[in-house]
């Protein structure tokens, strides 16, 4: 038997992931503030609660194996909307499953931890983080607060520092941080089954000609091979985007306000 629950599952990375593994596990939760009775696929359920409600998250924890954890706020925002949405929410995830016994957490960091490195820098997991906003920020502490509920109370956890999860690629910059649906669909399905995980930090981007990570020992650990490769689709990308100076692309500018995808 294998129960899941996920936060952020309505979403737009969360809908894509659900439906193409929809029935492959026990039993799905979705944890979110609405109910998506409507919208439930096989095998799901669902529960209505924020993540700044720490006990209903825990009661919805309860007998749960991994939590994927998709919820965020994923525009750049002031700190203090990012520190409630981002960084408290993460911790009572953690703190739910420490207290439910949950294994694992699938924990959905992001490119932008790493958004100040220069673009066409290779980067690996062991590279200081550079975060190019108070969201990139918030998914630092993710990661950190992911290493210590693993060092302290033995939480398993994959975090995903995701690129661009796009149905194709559609600038210069996604050319290398391009993650299809297929491989992000497989990225998070192996996030949730690999054995012998204790913490890892895994790139989440298809097989990308143009990448700019070296992804290698993350997707080992878990066993994932992506199948896609944006230089298949670079006759179509739009060349008018400039190419970007650093990873986070847009992100860097001190006044940036756009929206994650």
């Amino acid at each position: 038997m294998t129960k899941i629950l996920y936060t952020g599952g309505a979403g737009r990375m969360g809908r894509v992931i659900r439906e193409r593994l929809e029935g492959r596990y026990d039993e799905v939760v979705l944890y979110s503030r609405r109910p998506h009775d409507s919208d439930l696929l096989t095998g799901e359920s669902g529960v209505v609660g924020g993540l700044d409600d720490l006990e209903a998250l825990t009661q919805a924890a309860k007998g749960v194996d991994v939590i994927i954890h998709l919820a965020a706020a994923t525009d750049e925002a002031g700190y203090s909307d990012i520190e409630r949405d981002n960084m408290h929410g993460t911790y009572n995830v953690y703190e739910a499953a420490r207290t439910a016994g949950v294994r694992r957490v699938v924990y959905a960091s992001s490119n932008h931890a790493v958004g100040f490195y220069p673009a066409g820098q290779v980067l690996d997991e062991q590279v200081l983080p550079r975060p190019d906003t108070y969201y990139g920020l918030s998914k630092v502490f993710g990661e950190a607060l992911a290493r210590l509920y693993h060092d302290k109370w033995g939480i398993e956890s994959v975090c995903l520092r995701i690129g661009t999860f796009r149905p194709e690629p559609e600038d210069v910059r996604q050319l290398a941080l391009w993650l299809s649906w297929r491989d992000g669909a497989e990225l998070v399905r192996c996030a949730i089954e690999a054995t012998g995980v204790g913490y890892e930090i895994v790139y989440g981007c298809s097989a990308n000609s143009e990448r700019w990570w070296n992804a290698d020992h993350g997707w080992r650990a878990i066993g994932f091979v992506p199948q896609d490769d944006a230089a298949d689709h670079a006759a179509a990308v739009d060349r008018s985007v400039r190419p970007p100076e650093f990873q986070g692309g847009a992100w860097v500018a001190e006044d940036y306000r756009g929206g994650l995808w």
